[in-house]
């Protein structure tokens, strides 16, 4: 199938999670987001919007240090992060086991998962200090 592009403008972090937030309320059974940028861009900020839209209470916030957050709302939200994971294969970490109908995938740093075939692949980049150009690649977007 054919990858589908879209490029939005976010002018600040509660505009990013406005945006996160109504990609998500499409999305009604479990995915795999991917989500790239460089370290300050946005990332989890997206993620935070798509936990409101899940309707997920707990605070969102980087597992940087943990690999992986797990949080519950309308749909699961399992948050990963891959930057330590540099050159490892998507099979050996058993990822495909956190991906079911009923939970959202969010993967920091995806690019570092060599193997990984998600549904969306968000890209984040710095226009400005406040500015981001948000790029969405998926069959449906």
């Amino acid at each position: 199938m054919k990858m589908e592009e879209k490029i939005l403008i976010s002018n600040s972090v509660e505009e990013t999670m406005n945006i996160a937030e109504k990609f998500m309320d499409e999305i009604t059974t479990g995915t795999v987001i991917s989500l790239i940028g460089d370290i300050g861009a946005g990332k989890t900020a997206f993620t935070k919007g798509i936990g409101r839209s899940l309707e997920i209470e707990d605070t969102i916030s980087s597992p940087t240090f943990t690999l992986i957050k797990e949080y519950e709302g309308r749909l699961k939200l399992n948050h990963i992060d891959a930057y330590r994971l540099e050159n490892a294969s998507s099979d050996p970490l058993a990822l495909y086991d956190l991906m079911e109908d009923d939970a959202v995938v969010v993967i920091e740093w995806s690019n570092f998962i060599e193997g990984l075939e998600p549904d969306y692949q968000i890209e984040i980049e710095y226009i400005d200090d406040n500015s981001r150009k948000i790029t969405f690649k998926g069959e449906q977007i």
